[in-house]
């Protein structure tokens, strides 16, 4: 399993009463989630956040962000993406 199959995984699951972008993962899944990140071929960019998140910006118009919840037993996956891809040297599309 990659980390791009896992966080597929993830946002698979419809969680009730949250935004489509965002999932409620437990702390074993961020371990296992960091873990692949670091086996990934791709790699991608890692910058820590609070606590035990962190955001994770590997090549494509998806990037995620994992934060720890005020207690540090809950965790959220949230995924950003670029709606339209940037020409080079160019702002806008």
């Amino acid at each position: 399993m990659t980390a791009h199959d896992l966080i597929a995984s993830i946002f698979s699951r419809v969680q009730p009463g949250g935004a489509g972008n965002i999932r409620n993962i437990t702390s074993a899944q961020v371990d296992y989630l960091r873990d692949l990140i670091g086996k990934d071929e791709e790699g991608g960019a890692v910058q820590p956040g609070r606590g035990r998140g962190f955001a994770w910006l590997p090549s494509g118009r998806d990037k995620y962000v994992v934060a720890e919840e005020p207690g540090g037993d809950r965790f959220t996956l949230t995924r950003m993406s670029n709606l339209v891809a940037s020409g080079s040297g160019r702002l806008f599309p």
